[in-house]
């Protein structure tokens, strides 16, 4: 793996890598298995608690109609 240092804007350097493809996340099992772990969870609890929200709101709604 060769790594190329260039000075950038403002003196920071920049880190570029002859073999990357491109793309910011690797597409393999172990990504896909953490990526569960750490959100997965997390958007069905949220999923869950818009849809009280959302019958909350529908009831209230309608409380007001009447």
């Amino acid at each position: 793996m060769a790594i190329d240092l260039k000075e950038g804007h403002m003196g920071t350097k920049n880190v570029k890598a002859d073999n990357w493809d491109g793309k910011s996340r690797p597409s393999n099992k172990a990504y896909d298995e953490a990526w569960h772990r750490i959100f997965g969870k997390k958007e069905t609890e949220e999923l869950d608690e818009s849809l009280k929200q959302s019958r909350k709101n529908r009831k209230e709604h309608t409380k007001n109609e009447d």
